[in-house]
């Protein structure tokens, strides 16, 4: 019994064996299924499909431009003078204290030179009347007191405004002077200090507009450091007013450009003696 169920079991397996070498396709895996392009014209050629691709292909290449603000239209109607802004409602700071200092030490060297030059007047011709004497010495205390006084009220009449769109400066005790500068104007600022400028740590600045070969504001009197800082605000905010020209860029490629032609190359010429 057992040899014949080994021989049914040795069949059976010999048959599979053969189904398979004969059928070899059924025990490979189904392949994956894949779409197939639509190629049928009717489906191609459909206006809704056409439409679509039309409109996606258009927004594809559509040109990206930015929203522009529109433009606002001027207003022409006149304003209150009572809302006018004048110069008397912007606050001005004064300048450093040293600066009165400052002018009374020159006073008093211009009057010391002063002095010097009544006395050689009086001494070197010899003739020492009362009157000549008194006279000189009289004109010359006159002329040191008008100038001290006048120089010391000039000084304290000095002040400036550093304001969101200009630079104010006000001058003057009789004839007030006040001058703004916008920085869209502003073209050059430059720093200076003499001897006594420096012994009291002051500075001066100059501020020079657009087409204008002089300094347009002179404001001295300024702390060292603050007169640094000021420098550098005013460019940045000249900068920002007017971006397309630097500040002092204009003058900056023109001093290069003058160096460059005044910068000859020296030719040494040797002739050789025959």
């Amino acid at each position: 019994m057992s040899e014949n169920r080994d021989i049914k079991f040795t069949q059976s397996k010999l048959e599979q064996e053969a189904q398979q070498q004969v059928n070899p396709k059924q025990n490979q895996a189904a392949p994956e299924f894949s779409p197939e392009p639509i190629s049928s014209p009717e489906l191609v050629n459909s206006p809704e499909l056409v439409n679509n691709s039309e409109a996606k292909n258009n927004l594809e290449h559509a040109p990206q431009t930015e929203s522009q603000p529109e433009p606002t239209l001027a207003n022409h109607q006149p304003i209150n003078h009572q809302e006018w802004q004048g110069f008397d409602q912007v606050p001005l700071d004064p300048v450093h204290t040293n600066h009165y200092t400052q002018v009374n030490t020159e006073s008093l060297i211009f009057s010391c030179l002063l002095l010097v030059v009544a006395s050689l007047v009086i001494i070197l011709p010899g003739d020492f009347y009362p009157a000549k004497v008194l006279g000189v010495s009289l004109a010359a205390l006159l002329i040191i007191s008008v100038v001290s006084y006048v120089r010391y009220q000039h000084a304290k009449s000095l002040a400036y405004a550093v304001c969101e769109h200009e630079l104010i400066m006000q001058q003057g005790f009789w004839w007030v002077k006040r001058t703004s500068l916008p920085y869209s104007r502003l073209q050059h600022v430059s720093l200076s200090h003499g001897p006594l400028e420096r012994h009291f740590n002051l500075a001066a600045l100059k501020c020079f507009s657009a087409g204008s070969g002089s300094a347009e504001i002179e404001l001295p009197g300024i702390e060292q450091q603050t007169a640094e800082n000021l420098r550098q605000h005013l460019l940045n905010q000249a900068a920002k007013a007017n971006p397309a020209a630097t500040p002092e860029a204009t003058n900056s490629t023109s001093e290069q450009q003058i160096a460059a032609l005044t910068q000859t190359p020296m030719k040494e010429n040797r002739h050789d003696d025959s």
